[in-house]
């Protein structure tokens, strides 16, 4: 028995932190990179450009069962700042049943490729006013290349925020003032759980609200601009390690540095920022 426990022991000190801070950080970015194209409404979906959303999907529209598909072609031409990759599609159902005021949708991956991680899976998503919207989803698993396989299930409160574009003319009447309500960024606070490649029980819990820029989003930008997420790791039964990473805005237009700590007290920066 104690050879076995020196044994578990020496598992625990052997395991290499950054790389395990490296898989949970691609956890939370697999959640994150899609989480936009859930945050727009069908009505908006009718009056979109593809050229406005992360990789420039063809916009597939189908009236009667209210379904959007985004097709995610590697032949798309399309200009953005982020290089982030993405292939296959995500089909987003909105409810056309329900008879409360409560809209319902969900996101599913079909095929679907980030970067070189495969994710697979629905999410659930529900909406009372418009302004705030529950997320919740029940095992999705995200794949690598090497077919090393993390599962992970998440429950989400997001807040989004809008300004009012005005136009005016000469005349200051009423009538000459025109509104339109657009989405400029929303918030996010939740968690998630999960068993990681290595078969450790892990959970993502926002420790301070992450804040999405939807200029960042269209830029194919797609880490938080602000926010903390604090990460915890089991080591086996009554013990587990910690890891706190906070997202910071950097001078640059859209550009975050991802700076965790590690569970013996290093500082990592996961996202190298190139000049």
């Amino acid at each position: 028995m104690l050879m076995s426990c020196e044994e578990d022991e020496d598992k625990v000190i052997q395991t290499d932190l950054p790389v395990e801070a490296a898989q949970l950080f691609s956890t939370s970015s697999n959640w994150n990179e899609s989480l936009y194209f859930a945050m727009i409404s069908w009505e908006e979906y009718q009056q979109m450009d593809t050229l406005g959303l992360p990789n420039c999907p063809d916009i597939l529209l189908d009236e009667y069962t209210k379904e959007v598909t985004l097709d995610f072609l590697s032949s798309t031409i399309c200009v953005q700042t982020g290089e982030y990759t993405r292939s296959g599609k995500l089909i987003i159902k909105y409810d056309t049943t329900a008879q409360s005021p409560t809209k319902k949708w969900t996101m599913e991956y079909e095929d679907y490729r980030f970067g070189s991680t495969t994710i697979e899976g629905i999410r659930n998503f529900s909406s009372d006013d418009s302004l705030q919207i529950s997320e919740e989803f029940i095992a999705l698993t995200a794949r690598t290349e090497n077919e090393l396989s993390t599962t992970f299930s998440g429950e989400f409160l997001h807040t989004k925020y809008y300004a009012i574009d005005s136009l005016t003319t000469d005349s200051l009447t009423i009538d000459s003032l025109s509104t339109s309500p657009k989405l400029i960024s929303f918030s996010s606070v939740g968690g998630i759980k999960g068993i990681n490649a290595a078969g450790r029980e892990f959970e993502i819990t926002i420790a301070n609200p992450l804040t999405h820029s939807i200029l960042c989003y269209t830029q194919n930008e797609i880490l938080p601009s602000t926010g903390i997420e604090n990460w915890q790791v089991s080591r086996g039964e009554n013990s587990e390690v910690s890891y706190t990473t906070t997202y910071e805005t950097l001078p640059e237009d859209c550009k975050v540095a991802a700076n965790t700590i590690l569970p013996d007290g290093r500082k990592l920066l996961l996202n190298p920022v190139t000049e």
